[in-house]
């Protein structure tokens, strides 16, 4: 019986502590978020990324970046929403309208019906906006460029045309189309082979002559694919950007579409060497190297069009011929 009586009471004593631990409210749990990294600064814009890690006690109902030209921004500051991405995977968002030559902080945020939580904080400084400044550059046998400023970037302005190297070493110029199609070599040719157009369009250079690092005069280079990104950031992102780089000249077939050319890069449109050594897409489409190796055998590029306002990234076998612009060091 005074067994019976113990386990009756310690059964009554547990229930009692269920009972009592359950009518406690429990202690919210914020979201937990990362700030990833900052990348594509430019005068007026940068990427921004993060990543909801978990969604705490309740669940994520909005995330995002938050930012500042203060420390320890919150989402009653500047904010941009990462709604397209599903959660716990990570996003990529450009902060734009900022002011040039600034620091700036930032940080990933995720809401729930809990709260917001926060990741850690990242700054950086915009640059200053060099846009519209004018200039020249002179390559080794001495043909001139028009230089230009854009956001914290300067271009030349026109295609390149060198048959030589900064170090005054011939580049090998190739016509037929079967040699094209073989050579190893860094090599060049004009369009359809017709001298004519290289005073209009410039030269259509295979990756090879990119690789060698002194196709540009010096003191400037081939830019990687990171410092087209950049430039497309600064002109509004890939979907309108090519429409501000393009000339609005008759080099352009119909309907150039969208063409302002308020950038002042003045693209034209000089087509592309095939890898099998044939000529396509004059006046329609231009081509532009990057320095950027992408695989075995393939480098990554950039192309305007006259039927968007886009600039198409993309990679293609290095013997293909395309276009050249340099940008300064």
């Amino acid at each position: 019986m005074k067994y019976r009586l113990k386990f009756f009471l310690v059964i009554i004593f547990g229930f009692f502590l269920f009972t009592c631990n359950g009518c406690k409210d429990e202690i919210p749990v914020l979201p937990e978020v990362s700030t990833t990294e900052i990348t594509l600064i430019t005068p007026i814009s940068a990427n921004c990324s993060g990543i909801a890690i978990s969604h705490g006690s309740s669940t994520i109902i909005e995330k995002g970046i938050c930012w500042s030209d203060h420390p320890q921004p919150t989402i009653s500051d500047n904010i941009i929403s990462a709604e397209l991405y599903p959660y716990f995977v990570s996003f990529n968002l450009r902060i734009s309208g900022l002011n040039e030559n600034t620091v700036y902080y930032v940080r990933a945020y995720a809401t729930s019906n809990d709260g917001t939580g926060y990741g850690d904080e990242l700054t950086f400084n915009t640059s200053d906006d060099i846009s519209g400044q004018t200039g020249t550059v002179t390559d080794i046998e001495g043909n001139v460029y028009e230089t230009i400023g854009i956001g914290s970037q300067i271009w030349t302005a026109e295609n390149l045309k060198t048959t030589k190297y900064n170090d005054e070493i011939n580049i090998l110029l190739i016509e037929d189309e079967w040699d094209w199609s073989v050579t190893v070599s860094p090599a060049y040719s004009w369009y359809n082979n017709d001298t004519i157009n290289k005073g209009i369009y410039g030269g259509l250079y295979n990756w090879n002559t990119v690789n060698t690092g002194k196709l540009c005069p010096l003191g400037w280079h081939v830019p990687t694919i990171l410092d087209w990104a950049r430039l497309s950031s600064f002109l509004g992102g890939d979907n309108s950007a090519g429409g501000k780089l393009k000339s609005i000249n008759d080099y352009w077939l119909y309907p150039n579409y969208k063409a302002t050319n308020e950038s002042g890069f003045s693209a034209l449109p000089g087509g592309k060497r095939v890898a099998e050594g044939e000529f396509f897409n004059l006046r329609m489409d231009c081509l532009f190297w990057s320095s950027s190796y992408n695989q075995s055998l393939n480098s990554w590029y950039i192309s305007l069009s006259a039927l968007t306002a886009d600039i198409t990234k993309g990679s293609k076998d290095i013997s293909w011929g395309m276009s050249i612009r340099c940008i300064k060091d």
